[in-house]
């Protein structure tokens, strides 16, 4: 009897320890919550520096500074309660960053790299992605009266390597600045020898840069009178690396209204008389559009729902037969409002003025002569060069379609290309310039 009491009472104590230890435990687990949900505010001396959720967070960041740097900030970091929910909180790599930088400590950062060529240095990952959006929506045509953008694909150059380094905190550039230079592209400068037969338009055609260029980069130099055997220097920017994106863009665009041609003997052949006023529709067109470094380099209709049928217009045309040749006199080349003037235009030299108008829209010569190009032109896109033969010489670029090749002779007046927006273009339009002897001239002194 007296040992089954003793067992009982063994039995009493030993339930009410574990009653005890689980009461603990459970108040141990209670409080970690507590702590893992709770808002605390990080001080260094007196200095705020964020809130973050949980005291696990101050922690991680503590020992892995301690590992790497071999800095113990037990004493120098406190952590305070926060009863206020709502604060601004800062994740684990973000106080990490913070506290390096108060402590003037390297930095963990997002190295870009091009094979061995470093082009930038993010702060994180996040403003890597940040990055590479803000590539897309830079180099992704905008139309006044977009309603979808779906981009199928983006490409980036397989070169392209991102490394996490630690670097000193005033190596860190800024997203926007970052994409703004790659946009620009790095400047590459090369010396040219001109040749027999060069002029100043060709240099500046065959390597993609205006003349305007040309003569900033060459003050002394006469590009007037250039000679065989001088040294010009080139200034170009290159891409730092390839991006392609493959889009589809819904947007309502205008339908170019169809001419109904009347012939009359009585007038010179070229010359045009508008009887009927036309008007353009309105269609909801999905296009399909290829970039390649903000260069729209192919763009194909998927699709078009008409929405207001367009009027077309009449026109008497002429046919009496007239020698091909330059008049000197120009007309106005694509119908449509003038978007852009000739002169400066964000810090540089606009050459030409941009009719703009909707993709189809008619292009006609603007004065009799030869097509001495006719094909892709770089930032021009899709374009014609026609030859006047008294000196002139006129460019039409961004076209969407050419109905003319090289060596064709053209009269005044007739149809060569169709409006597009090819090239380096932010949205339909046609650029056209008119050259005498190889200076840019403004077209609006010349169009009647």
């Amino acid at each position: 009897m007296y040992l089954l009491g003793k067992i009982q009472k063994k039995l009493s104590i030993a339930s009410l320890v574990g009653v005890l230890l689980g009461l603990f435990l459970s108040l141990f687990a209670v409080n970690l919550q507590i702590k893992s949900n709770s808002i605390y505010m990080v001080k260094v001396l007196d200095k705020e520096i964020g809130y973050v959720k949980g005291v696990e967070v101050v922690k991680n960041v503590k020992d892995k500074i301690k590992m790497t740097d071999g800095i113990d900030l037990s004493k120098d970091v406190k952590v305070i309660a926060e009863k206020d929910a709502n604060k601004h909180l800062i994740d684990e790599q973000e106080l990490e960053v913070k506290l390096r930088k108060q402590f003037k400590l390297k930095i963990p950062a997002y190295v870009v790299k091009v094979g061995n060529n470093q082009i930038a240095v993010l702060a994180s990952k996040r403003d890597y992605e940040v990055l590479i959006e803000t590539l897309k929506n830079r180099y992704i045509p905008k139309y006044d009266k977009t309603k979808n953008v779906e981009i199928k694909s983006f490409k980036i150059d397989e070169n392209l390597l991102t490394t996490v380094q630690y670097v000193d905190a005033a190596l860190v550039e800024d997203v926007d600045d970052v994409a703004e230079k790659i946009i620009k592209g790095k400047l590459i400068e090369e010396k040219y020898v001109v040749k027999q037969g060069d002029t100043i338009w060709n240099i500046s055609l065959n390597k993609g840069i205006s003349i305007d260029e040309i003569a900033t980069y060459n003050p002394n130099i006469n590009l007037d009178k250039i000679k065989i055997g001088q040294e010009i220097l080139i200034v170009r920017n290159e891409p730092f690396f390839n991006v392609e994106i493959d889009v589809n863009i819904v947007s309502d665009e205008e339908v170019p209204y169809e001419e109904k041609q009347i012939y009359d003997k009585t007038m010179n052949k070229g010359k045009k008389i508008v009887k009927e006023e036309g008007k353009n529709g309105l269609a909801e067109v999905t296009k399909n559009i290829k970039i390649v470094n903000g260069d729209v380099v192919e763009e194909t209709i998927v699709s078009s729902k008409l929405i207001e049928e367009p009027k077309n217009s009449v026109v008497v045309i002429g046919t009496k037969q007239s020698q091909l040749v330059a008049t000197g006199m120009f007309i106005r080349p694509s119908r449509g409002y003038i978007s852009s003037y000739f002169g400066r235009r964000w810090g540089r030299m606009h050459q030409g003025v941009d009719l703009a108008g909707p993709t189809g829209t008619p292009i006609y010569a603007a004065d009799t002569g030869k097509v001495v190009f006719a094909g892709w032109m770089g930032t021009y896109g899709k374009c014609i060069m026609i030859d006047h033969g008294n000196g002139y010489r006129t460019v039409y670029g961004h076209a969407s379609k050419l109905y003319v090749s090289e060596g064709t002779r053209v009269t005044k007046g007739q149809l060569i290309a169709a409006v597009g927006s090819t090239g380096r273009s932010t949205g339909p339009h046609l650029h056209f310039e008119i050259r005498k002897n190889g200076v840019p001239q403004n077209p609006l002194k010349y169009i009647k």
